[in-house]
């Protein structure tokens, strides 16, 4: 594939839990190439300009094995809602629920793309070695925008709570 499909299919198919930009694609691109893990195809694509093609070498093959092999390294928890929940305070009049509320929007759209990812995999892929491995991602995926969907929507009513009691308690002038 080319620099620009690569980009395209990392954001058809892993994109939800990986995303990579050009910048980063096209460095580890030549210095995947520098390296003998991959090697250039001189390719034209009907009625188009050259292009770098990319195919991966014996050398990189061993390679992806060899870093599948290797334990995940844990990942670094950045969320910034959380963040702002956790300096949170009562009388503060922040836009928490709005935030709260657009996240349940975008996990209930992320949980209706994984089911026709599944299904979708379940009917063009059926026989595919991978799938098994194709359908825990996207199960992991469905499960995380249920849960987050769930938490969103859980903490947001807990949030209007606080504000209906908080007017109830306040004296009126």
């Amino acid at each position: 594939m080319s620099g620009y499909d690569i980009r395209k299919e990392v954001a058809a198919s892993i994109g939800y839990f990986w995303s990579e930009s050009y910048g980063q694609i096209y460095p580890a691109l030549r210095e995947l190439s520098r390296e003998g893990l991959i090697r250039v195809k001189p390719g034209t694509p009907p009625g188009g300009r050259e292009r770098r093609v990319y195919e991966i070498t014996a050398k990189g093959r061993r390679a992806l094995a060899a870093w599948r092999a290797e334990p995940p390294r844990p990942a670094p928890v950045r969320n910034e809602l959380l963040l702002k929940l956790f300096f949170g305070a009562p009388g503060e009049g922040g836009g928490e629920i709005a935030w709260l509320e657009q996240l349940a929007t975008k996990e209930a759209a992320h949980g209706r793309e994984f089911r026709r990812i599944r299904r979708q995999l379940l009917d063009e892929r059926r026989d595919h070695p991978s799938l098994p491995y194709w359908l825990a991602v996207v199960a992991y995926g469905e499960l995380h925008s249920r849960a987050a969907l769930r938490w969103a929507r859980e903490t947001s009513s807990a949030l209007r709570d606080l504000r209906v009691a908080r007017k109830h308690r306040e004296p009126s002038p």
